[in-house]
């Protein structure tokens, strides 16, 4: 049998090949016991296994031999054996094994081996000794594959780490060894020991008891002349950095000691830093391999030092800042001596070890208070950055060179040999400012300053070196604008301090205390501001000044940094407002308003000539999207309003436009283009395209708040931002560079208005809703055929149902968005259904799973109950709107056919049918009582939902016709707040309303406000009934007489009873009358069901009547907006219950109310297209009560409750959208009748700003649950579906007028200036 490569001395050279390899294993084993082990898994451990030539040589023999054997058993058995004939294949491995040429193979093979290893065993220390692998040899192998200068991979320069084999040693050899290393041996022999000593284990080294005489001669090696023998003791330290072993603290800090002695004690060995430095010199080259090692093993030693003791850290922490704190005194500049930061800054320009030893808490607190004990360290990095930005408008010297050299330090590949000394300390600035950027990041690095610097009278505090650090990026100097490689721009200095600053922004807390200070925010602002100040002199005729106009990349950079500062609430609050936070401020100077002014500016190409050259298109981008970030929030948008950057950019966005589509129009010429034109048309394309979705993305994100989205839809550009958001939003694309998530929270709060819903559907992504809903719940459109079934949930609504639920529900949580959805739309019942058809509508999503009244529908779906359940799950959501409810009903007949699907599910019992209780049958039952009964929370009784598992029987009666089981209509008769019962003494409030002489206008309306909040907050119970409809009828007459609460002229009602009569109600509003006829009777405010619904009919025709006389009929697709206001007026239904049905009193509150600007908020149908309103105003669909009332309460959750704020925008509801259901009904079904009544009077007395007010104390009051149901995700059925629990108008009423104090003066302005958006 032929044994090619496996016998002789071929299987003793590749059997050698394989023992050297596994040395790395061996020396992980750490013991002679775990050898054996390690060998075993072998294969499994090193992945070059396969490759050793002895491996590849034994499976070539094996295929050889047995492979035709193996083939042939296979064939026996059919050709090929699959995973699951595990016992075959085991079968046919022992017929092999028990073959004749295995045994054979098997036998000649161990043979072989045998002879081949005593063989190697005899020749050990030929094979394996000293000098084989370690030594000469081993040198001139790697001189080859790594040249550095002509020198040896021991230089350490390239990569560290490179180690020899490994020896166990006898107790006497490393005593023997040291003794041979002493420098007062031959060079011969000490090369010889060191040698050896590499042959041994460092752990064996240190632990031994001449650790001390070894140490004394390797740092005699790190010095020595010889090159050979500094290598070899440069790789001893090497091969000890190689290992995680506690004792690298050791060799480590011996390396440390090497450095400082040559850095410390040999000052004439370094040259000063004018000479620059020369690699070529032996003692210069062979420090900055000690340099390198030691920074290696810094950057590699974080990974596990956490192992050890805090001795461990400490000793290191120790021995390198006293080395890096070697700073010779006396010189300053060009004229010092190296020091071991030049070195470091060379090897680790940005500082990466210093920010790995700051990055974990367990390397940096003990970092930081080592530094206390070596605070030359950082003297001496900030004496570099002050130096370096006072000498940066140096008209010519080398610093044009340095970045564009430095960047040429790739140690692998192009090296150089030399370095300027200008050169040297632009690294170490570099380096210092890295080492000050990181420091700054934390408190106890904070604590460092001010520092006070030799030879400086003032101490420099972190105010003076950040204006210093700012100005080398606003103003680097006329040598820095020229023009560099793309290479050299990694170290432009303006962009590496840009980079510090951007890191200081991502702390909140340090950049509050570093950056955002005025005198820090003018200097950064001075590139913008040189344009508007020229602009200024311009304009007022004052005479030029020269001036260099800042650059592209400045500007870049500056907005850069802006934008990191804007990106949290306190770096936006401070460019809003500046250092002082005075939010009332209206100065013009904060730096909000100097973007804003040199964005719009440069919009309009208004900046002026002598300026210098226009910003280009990434410039104005990048100032437009800090001003985006500003005014996507209700504050921002506030400060920057008048600058009306919707417009501008609206325009602007036109303009691009206008200028690709005509880009994009072919002409007769084009085909006789040369190609070097056409592709410079292409980029021009690409840049006009890039600039317009730039404006577009911009314009889109005034559609963040309330107001913004009225602003956007002024613009006449929603539909066209709605689209570009649908793109994106398919695409799961990113809000911005600083936004993550928002999209959600942002379609949420477009789809709350009739416009926005209406631009959202012609997208197609109500559709594209739908569809992706109904994957989840039945089947997709792209669905493969599986041939294994689904996992059907078991939970009424899955968690991966759960999401598109809350999707769904977020566009259709606002009557108007419903309105627009379904209003005069049929549903599109069928005879048959197919079983994979999908609905691409609201009204179709209805039919398959909320009104299942057919068989047909039940068939046709894959899981029934749980899509049924999940479609009454929207339904109950949608009829908790009251609005809504009414339109479904007068629609669909919802509550017939849940009653009829009640009675379908019924059991035949002995003497009656009983319903089964199932889930379907409870969440029917629970929307028959939610939509039949009014009242607040101790007004009605809502049935659980939840089934008991544990046989409980269902607490709940259900039922399947009206009225409803009294069980869910609790008894109000002695506590109802209709009956004023017996006042207590003293009463001042009733004797001030009863007095015959009484103050007039605004007198009368502080005193009663004063009475007002006395008593509502001492006794709030007591005021009720007769008091409640005396402060209404008088405060009607009183206020009308003060000119800024009586905003609207008084219209005359000229309508005859018959011209009443006439006038027609939509059927949602007929069932709107009856169910406050049914909420009256409850109350026991009304006592006649035919009489009270007579006189409300009456009332609401007649008040239709009025309002339409003061509406105009608006140019809009809108279904909204067509035929007057389609909702209910909850408010006059409120006031006729408060009157207790007396249609007189209702008319002539009503109409004298009317004249009162808190008309416009309380009575939603009272601005409805309105003339009172601007054209674009009324037409536009969206309510004040949304753009005005909604906006400033978002701003004050913003600032008050930024928890509650933030809960809303992660669960992408708004509180805007919440607050406008509760008001629209008038906190029907979610606060009780007395807190109603308090409700409509504190915003009538008090300011129709309380309106603001107590929705804000609602939120409060409700934060806990708020933050508890967003982390389930329930945030927005929480709200909607359950009523407001244990609040109370009268105990909140403090907390309201401290919130008065602060923010009248902005909110009740912006309500009252109704002209105004």
């Amino acid at each position: 049998m032929a044994m090619k490569n496996l016998e002789g001395e071929e299987l003793v050279q590749n059997l050698r090949q394989l023992v050297i390899s596994c040395e790395p294993h061996i020396r992980e084993a750490g013991s002679i016991e775990n050898v054996e082990e390690t060998l075993h898994h072998l294969e499994e451990n090193d992945d070059k296994f396969h490759r050793y030539e002895f491996v590849r040589q034994l499976k070539r023999k094996i295929e050889e031999i047995l492979g035709p054997q193996i083939d042939e058993e296979i064939e026996k058995h059919g050709g090929h054996i699959d995973n699951g004939h595990e016992t075959l294949v085991s079968k046919i491995t022992d017929r092999i094994i028990k073959s004749k040429p295995y045994n054979d193979l098997s036998k000649k093979l161990k043979g072989n081996v045998q002879e081949a290893v005593t063989e190697l065993v005899r020749n050990f220390d030929a094979e394996f000794g000293t000098g084989k692998h370690t030594g000469d040899n081993f040198l001139h192998r790697d001189r080859h594959i790594h040249p550095y200068h002509g020198s040896d991979d021991e230089d350490t320069i390239d990569s560290s780490y490179n180690h020899g084999s490994l020896m166990f040693m006898k107790p006497d050899y490393l005593q023997q060894v040291a003794d041979k290393i002493s420098k007062s041996n031959n060079v011969s022999t000490r090369r010889d020991a060191l040698q050896n000593l590499n042959t041994v284990r460092v752990d064996d080294v240190v632990t031994s008891d001449v650790v001390h005489v070894v140490k004394k001669h390797v740092l005699d090696a790190l010095s020595d002349t010889d090159e050979q023998i500094m290598n070899l003791g440069l790789k001893f330290v090497t091969r000890a950095f190689s290992s995680t072993s506690p004792h690298t603290k050791d060799i480590y800090t011996l390396l440390i000691d090497h450095l400082i002695t040559q850095c410390k004690g040999r000052k004439s060995s370094l040259p000063k830093v004018k000479n620059g430095m020369d690699l070529s010199r032996p003692e210069i080259k062979s420090l900055l391999k000690a340099f390198r090692l030691m920074n290696e093993f810094q950057l590699e030693t974080t990974n596990y030092w956490i192992r050890y003791p805090e001795h461990y850290l400490e000793e290191v922490l120790r021995s390198t800042l006293s080395l890096l704190s070697i700073h010779h005194t006396g010189t300053a500049g060009m004229f010092q001596v190296l020091s071991p930061i030049h070195f470091m800054a060379l090897l680790d320009t940005r500082a990466q070890w210093f920010i790995k030893w700051m990055h974990g808490h367990f390397s940096r607190s003990f970092l930081l208070e080592q530094l206390t004990d070596y605070k030359p360290f950082v003297e001496d990095a900030v004496r570099h950055c002050l130096e370096f930005s006072a000498a940066r408008k140096v008209p010519f010297d080398l610093m044009s060179e340095i970045s564009d050299k430095v960047s040429k330090t790739s140690y692998a590949e192009s090296r150089r040999s030399y370095y300027t000394g200008a050169e040297l300390e632009y690294a170490y600035f570099i380096h210092s400012v890295c080492v000050i950027g990181k420091l700054l990041c934390f408190k106890n690095g904070r604590k460092f300053f001010p520092i006070k610097l030799k030879d400086s009278t003032e101490d420099v505090s972190i105010k003076k070196l950040m204006v210093a650090m700012v100005l080398v990026v606003v103003d680097p100097g006329p040598v820095f604008h020229q023009q560099r490689s793309s290479s050299a721009e990694i170290y432009d200095p303006a962009r590496l301090v840009a980079d510090v600053l951007k890191g200081l922004c991502s702390s909140e807390q340090a950049s509050e205390i570093c950056l955002f200070k005025d005198e820090i925010t003018s200097t950064l602002l001075s590139p913008i501001s040189h344009y508007l100040d020229v602009a200024f002199l311009e304009k007022h005729h004052f005479p030029k000044f020269e001036h260099q106009a800042p650059d592209e990349k400045t500007l870049l950079h500056v907005a850069d940094i802006l934008s990191m500062i804007a990106s949290s609430t306190k770096g936006r609050r401070h460019l809003m407002y500046g250092e002082k936070k005075d939010i009332f401020s209206r100065t013009k100077s904060s730096a909000a308003h100097i973007i804003a002014e040199f964005t719009k500016k440069a919009l309009l190409r208004e900046l002026p000539r002598e300026a210098g050259q226009a910003p280009t298109h990434a410039v104005i981008g990048a100032y437009l999207y800090i001003c985006r970030q500003i005014y996507n929030t209700c504050e921002g948008l506030l400060v920057l309003y008048q600058y009306e950057l919707h417009k501008v950019v609206a325009e602007t966005w036109r303009d691009a436009s206008r200028d690709l589509e005509a880009a994009n129009t072919p002409t007769p010429g084009d085909d006789d283009s040369s190609s070097d034109n056409s592709s410079i048309t292409i980029r021009e394309n690409y840049d006009v395209a890039a600039w317009e979705d730039t404006l577009r993305d911009n314009l889109l994100n005034f559609a963040s708040t309330a107001k913004g989205i009225l602003l956007l839809q002024q613009t006449g550009a929603l539909n066209e931002c709605m689209v570009y958001m649908h793109t994106r939003y398919e695409k799961k694309l990113q809000v911005s560079k600083c936004e993550k998530f928002g999209y959600g929270y942002m379609v949420t709060q477009v789809a709350t208005t009739a416009p926005g819903m209406a631009a959202l559907q012609k997208t197609g992504y109500m559709k594209a809703l739908i569809t992706e809903l109904w994957a989840v719940l039945e089947c997709g459109p792209n669905d493969i055929t599986l041939f294994t079934p689904t996992h059907w949930p078991v939970d009424p609504i899955d968690k991966t149902v759960h999401k598109h639920l809350i999707r769904i529900l977020n566009v259709l949580s606002s009557f108007p968005a419903v309105y627009e959805l379904l209003a005069d739309t049929r549903l599109p019942t069928k005879q048959a259904y197919g079983f994979r058809e999908i609905p691409d509508t609201m009204a179709g999503l209805m039919d398959r799973v909320i009104l299942m009244d057919s068989p047909a529908k039940s068939h046709s779906l894959f899981n029934v109950e749980q899509s049924h359940g999940f479609g009454l799950r929207v339904l109950s959501v949608l009829v908790s709107c009251l609005d809504s409810f009414l339109l479904l009903q007068s629609q669909y007949q919802i509550q017939e056919k849940l009653l009829a699907a009640q009675t379908d599910n019924q059991a035949a019992n002995k003497n009656h049918k009983e319903i089964i209780v199932d889930m379907l049958s409870v969440e029917r039952n629970n929307i028959l009582v939610r939509s039949y009964l009014i009242g607040g929370p101790s007004e009605r009784v809502l049935p659980n939902r939840h089934i008991d598992d544990s046989g409980t029987p269902y607490s709940f009666p259900l039922f399947s016709s009206f009225p409803i089981p009294r069980e869910y209509s609790p008894n109000l008769g002695g506590r109802s707040a209709m009956k004023q019962g017996p006042l207590f003494k003293d009463n001042e409030l009733t004797e001030f309303l009863d007095a015959r002489k009484s103050e007039k206008g605004r007198a009368w309306l502080d005193k009663c406000q004063t009475l007002l909040t006395k008593f509502l907050t001492s006794r709030g119970d007591q005021v009720k009934g007769a008091v409640i409809q005396k402060i209404l009828e008088q405060s009607v007459n009183k206020m009308s007489t003060i000119p800024e609460e009586s905003v609207f002229p008084l219209m005359q009602f000229g309508g005859s009873d018959s011209a009443v009569k006439a006038v027609s109600l939509s059927p949602l509003q007929m069932l709107g009358i009856k169910m406050a006829i049914r909420y009256g009777i409850h109350l026991k405010a009304v006592h006649t069901s035919s009489d009270a619904t007579d006189s409300l009919t009456y009332l609401i025709r007649q008040v239709k009547y009025y309002l339409e006389q003061q509406q105009k009929t608006p140019d809009s697709q809108l279904k909204y907006m067509k035929n007057g206001y389609r909702g209910f007026d909850w408010f006059a239904a409120t006031v006729f219950l408060i009157f207790n049905g007396n249609h007189d009193k209702a008319w002539d509150f009503l109409q004298g109310f009317s004249t009162l600007g808190a008309s416009g908020y309380l009575w939603i149908p009272r601005l409805h297209a309105s003339v009172h309103l601007p054209s674009a105003l009324s037409a536009s669909g969206i309510h004040p009560l949304f753009s005005s009332t909604g906006h400033n309460i978002e701003f004050i959750l913003q600032i008050e409750l930024p928890l509650v704020s933030s809960a809303f925008k992660m669960s992408g509801f708004t509180p805007a959208q919440i607050c406008q259901h509760w008001i629209t009904q008038c906190f029907w079904n979610y606060l009780d009748w007395l807190d109603i009544c308090h409700y409509v009077i504190t915003c009538l007395i008090h300011g129709v700003d309380y309106q603001v007010y107590i929705c804000v104390a609602i939120l409060r009051h409700l934060q806990r649950d708020i933050m508890s149901n967003m982390q389930t995700q329930n945030l927005l059925l929480f709200l909607k579906e359950e009523p407001i629990n244990n609040f109370k108008i009268s105990q909140n009423l403090k907390y309201m007028q401290d919130l008065e104090k602060k923010y009248r003066k902005i909110v009740l302005p912006d309500m009252l200036n109704i002209t105004r958006p």
